[in-house]
């Protein structure tokens, strides 16, 4: 029995007229409210942050702290939340609006953030690079645009650097400028693009090189994390090689193990010091370009009257100096003696760890998924500046 063409013509525009209604419940977009133009982020289970709402931005985009796993991102303002479970490669879209007036245009974006250079191998992966120590920190000889270069390994810069004494003998232009915060203060600095490293077996392309002015003599480049955020790198410091991967080793089961999250592409990782009989546990920048143990920042002295708490040695220019125990991956280090930042006078600095502590470990940071493997080595026994240290120098100094 064949059906009449008026029931069909209805069936069919019964049938357009709920796909429309699907499809338009897929584009309905989510909308939060919010009186306040900072608002919170938490990523993961240790990363938080304030985020700035910029109804300008068509999109806003915030790149997923480790976007190479699966996640949580939670965005939340004075009268709402928004969680996402976030997939690698996938970016989620949704509305906050200001004020109950301006629409901010937000993308959660689960992929790795711009500008990060390219890395090729003439080899297989992994690659192992040979470096030497000056001091405590790390350097390469490598060619920039096919220039000789001593370069360093400062994983607590989120970017490459230029020794502003190199400029000139690089032949380097400048075409944008970066924000840039060190020993020098906070600065908007000249920028230069699109240049070609070699270290070793690796080609590095797309490099952006940013001008400093707090580098020795000797070295011209400052390497960053960022170089690296898409693998896996190893350094160790018994047989002073350094080695990209894209895979995890195998041999991580035999590190201790700590989750990390990145600011600005520096890795921080969880540490505890003890002063005063006070136990605490603190995110730390890992800092492989300071020479020195460490450096407590305002982002722990402003907490819960830890400022007021921590008893000085002496205080050297509105910064106390203190002496601390730390533990690291299970390792005690005892009587480090540090300068601490009177958080009434912030300067931005984040809490560290520096390389006269970080290279008493070999160490692995799966940079793609967020972790830090790391193992005492054959300095383990090196001293590191102490109190003993500190009685030595303020001996010296009294003697003057």
């Amino acid at each position: 029995m064949k059906t009449p063409k008026r029931k069909i013509g209805l069936y069919l525009i019964i049938l357009f007229i709920g796909m429309n209604t699907i499809l338009y419940a897929q584009k309905k977009m989510i909308v939060l409210k919010s009186g306040l133009e900072k608002i919170q982020i938490k990523d993961g289970k240790n990363y938080t942050m304030d985020w700035r709402l910029e109804p300008k931005a068509k999109p806003d985009v915030y790149y997923v702290n480790v976007p190479f796993k699966k996640g949580i991102v939670r965005f939340k303002t004075d009268r709402d939340q928004y969680t996402v479970k976030t997939e690698p490669g996938k970016s989620y879209d949704f509305i906050v609006l200001l004020n109950e007036k301006d629409s901010c245009h937000i993308r959660i974006a689960s992929i790795s953030p711009p500008g990060l250079p390219e890395i090729e191998s003439v080899t297989y992966f992994p690659v192992k690079i040979p470096f030497r120590l000056v001091g405590s920190r790390i350097f390469f000889d490598c060619k920039l645009n096919g220039k000789e270069v001593v370069a360093q390994l400062d994983l607590g810069a989120g970017t490459g650097a230029v020794n502003k004494n190199s400029i000139q003998k690089l032949g380097l232009e400048f075409t944008s400028q970066q924000l840039v915060s060190n020993t020098d203060g906070t600065n908007y600095e000249q920028t230069s693009l699109h240049h070609i490293l070699n270290i070793g077996a690796l080609t590095i392309k797309d490099v952006a090189l940013t001008t400093v002015g707090n580098m020795e003599p000797f070295e011209d480049l400052i390497i960053g994390n960022n170089f690296f955020r898409n693998h896996i790198i190893e350094i160790n410091y018994d047989n002073l090689e350094f080695t990209v991967y894209q895979t995890l080793p195998e041999k991580v089961k035999n590190y201790s193990r700590s989750p990390v999250f990145f600011e600005q592409n520096r890795p921080k990782f969880k540490a505890r010091v003890v002063h005063n009989h006070r136990k605490y546990d603190f995110w730390f920048l890992f800092d492989t370009g300071r020479d020195g143990t460490m450096l407590i920042g305002e982002d722990f002295t402003s907490l819960d009257g830890r400022w007021d708490r921590l008893q000085p040695l002496t205080i050297i220019n509105g910064r106390k100096i203190i002496r601390l125990n730390a533990v690291i991956a299970g390792t005690e280090f005892r009587d480090i003696v540090t300068n601490a930042a009177d958080p009434s006078k912030p300067n931005g600095r984040s809490s560290l760890f520096g390389n006269q502590i970080l290279n008493h470990f070999n160490c692995i940071l799966d940079n793609r998924n967020g972790m830090l493997y790391l193992q005492p080595n054959g300095k383990i026994a090196e001293p590191f500046f102490n109190f003993r240290s500190y009685q030595e120098e303020m001996i010296k100094k009294n003697k003057k």
